[in-house]
């Protein structure tokens, strides 16, 4: 059977060579707009905000329409087409997007393309979301040195508090200790001016793709995944540029801090990826749970196979240091654990996306409908809501002791994925938490197909969404141009993702040249196991996969 696999080191961390770095980067920047399809989502991007200077997404009432000279766009003409130039450029996205996809032999633009996009959105305000707003005046009350987890906006009356949505304006702060400090930094640097310190709440959410833009294709060559996959499914997503640059929301932080965290550990930087998850919890506290991937990855890295008693005793060493490095931050920043009691303030509010809620919600329509009193109608949805909790503690016990020794990527983003589907609210962005982490695994031809297909549903969801806060007249528009969008690609039988030219615009100007080669095997740096160890069944019961050295897959996109 072999002696037992020797320890590994970890791996060095990459020296800063910033001269080169810039050249690289600035080379990946003139490869990219050299693409024509990524100058077309230049102009989606450019078109989405356009159209989001309307009351669906600027606050009311905001100054910036009066200094821009945009009072049209607030009557109800202006409207109208504010919502047809959004619609557009969301669905013009959404197609350069799917025509970008990696196909066999093929590779999608480079990582930095984000950023080009990010551009036009630099000073557009908070889209499909308000909760920048909410984020200035949580800011600004921790500037003036009262507890966010104990008061909300209303204890900062004035132009900071006006802009938040009425249904946040009494609730005190759900957010990690280090979500609020990074607010009140932006509000202190900032100044007085309330509306411009909502829109730099974009700062971090930049700063935070540009992690996951490093970060996910290096954690995908590490664990023998296709990189083009990672960037095309997780970085050039759609979903992220609306919600993430877009929308400026605390998950960036959280998604970001978590893929680094997963890529030190899968260096073998055990103690530093349990620091990073853990400053990663201190943005968004749902990123706990992918302890069980950091974990995984780290004693895959330093032993080559995982095994029952070593697996126990490492998750609960990589726990220890995460809660004592989550206790230091909270104590540097001196917020404190007020955050726990304030966890509900979310889930206040009934959201149809979220599959329990949904369920809930028209067993108490039936229940309406045959007469029940309303004592028996308020039954189903709280139920609902509290057997999709208990169902996820089942799936979290068999992703901690089952999938995560084989495969921690892929246990860390299914928790993640899991938590939102079974919670009693979702928004959008949240499918992002471990959907981004998904791009970095290996996935079957469904999966991957039913990755692409929540990411389409959720930014047209979001797109209809707007539409319907700013005229209903525009929402027909939009919703027509949808439909055609979807149909012209079913009538033709195309594939969606293909880089042969036409689609909605026809072939011109749109079209794009055959994609570069890709390269077809990838050689993943670490070792799921050591020459040393034979191929058989672990303490687990699970059959053992090959070391990678053996297999040298390619990773099927």
């Amino acid at each position: 059977m072999g002696s037992a696999p020797a320890r590994r080191r970890p791996a060095p961390l990459p020296q800063l060579d910033l001269p080169g770095s810039l050249r690289r980067i600035g080379a990946h920047f003139l490869e990219a707009l050299r693409m024509p399809l990524v100058r077309r989502g230049i102009i989606a991007t450019a078109c989405i905000s356009a159209g989001s200077m309307t009351s669906a997404f600027l606050p009311t009432p905001a100054p910036i329409v009066e200094t821009l000279g945009l009072e049209w766009f607030q009557t109800s003409t202006g409207k109208f087409a504010a919502t047809v130039i959004l619609s557009f450029g969301v669905i013009l996205l959404l197609d350069t997007w799917l025509r970008l996809r990696p196909i066999a032999g093929g590779r999608t633009a480079p990582a930095v393309t984000w950023a080009l996009w990010a551009i036009p959105l630099l000073a557009c305000p908070p889209l499909f979301s308000r909760d920048a707003y909410s984020y200035a005046a949580q800011g600004l009350v921790v500037a003036r040195g009262m507890d966010p987890y104990q008061t909300g906006p209303v204890s900062v009356p004035g132009p900071f508090a006006d802009q938040v949505d009425i249904m946040w304006f009494w609730t005190p702060a759900p957010y990690g200790p280090l979500a609020l400090q990074m607010q009140r930094l932006v509000v202190s640097v900032v100044g007085g001016d309330a509306y411009t310190a909502a829109v730099c709440m974009r700062v971090p959410a930049l700063l935070s793709m540009a992690v996951i833009a490093y970060a996910l294709p290096r954690l995908a060559d590490r664990v023998g995944v296709n990189r083009q996959q990672a960037i095309w499914l997780g970085v050039l997503n759609p979903l992220a540029m609306l919600h993430f640059v877009g929308g400026m929301h605390n998950d960036a932080m959280m998604v970001a801090l978590t893929v680094f965290a997963m890529l030190l550990a899968s260096r073998g930087h055990f103690v530093l990826s349990c620091i990073a998850l853990a400053g990663a919890t201190g943005f968004k506290q749902t990123a706990a749970m992918a302890i069980i991937g950091v974990v995984g990855l780290g004693m895959r890295y330093r032993w080559g196979t995982v095994k029952r008693r070593p697996y126990l005793i490492g998750l609960f060493t990589g726990t220890s240091i995460f809660l004592v490095a989550f206790e230091a931050m909270t104590l540097a920043t001196g917020l404190g654990w007020g955050w726990v009691q304030n966890l509900a303030v979310p889930a206040s509010i009934r959201s149809l996306l979220s599959p329990p809620t949904l369920i809930g919600t028209l067993a108490e329509w039936f229940l309406y409908l045959i007469g029940l009193p309303r004592s028996a109608q308020l039954v189903p949805v709280p139920l609902m809501q509290s057997i999709g909790l208990v169902s996820f503690a089942v799936l979290a016990a068999w992703l901690t002791f089952s999938l995560a020794p084989r495969r921690p990527v892929m246990a860390a983003a299914l928790a993640l994925i899991w938590f939102c589907l079974c919670g009693p609210v979702i928004h959008p962005w949240y499918m992002l938490w471990g959907g981004v982490l998904l791009a970095a695994t290996k996935m079957d031809r469904r999966t991957f197909r039913a990755a692409i297909y929540v990411s389409l549903f959720l930014c047209t969801y979001s797109m209809i969404d707007a539409a319907f806060s700013n005229d209903r007249s525009a929402l027909i528009v939009s919703t027509l141009a949808l439909v055609s969008w979807g149909m012209q690609g079913l009538v033709r039988r195309t594939p969606a993702a293909s880089n042969a030219p036409g689609g909605l615009l026809g072939a011109k100007p749109w079209a794009t040249g055959p994609l570069e080669p890709a390269i077809t095997a990838m050689k993943p740096e670490i070792p799921e196991s050591t020459a040393s160890v034979s191929v058989g069944v672990d303490s687990w019961g699970h059959p053992e996969e090959p070391p990678v050295q053996e297999r040298q897959r390619s990773a099927e996109t």
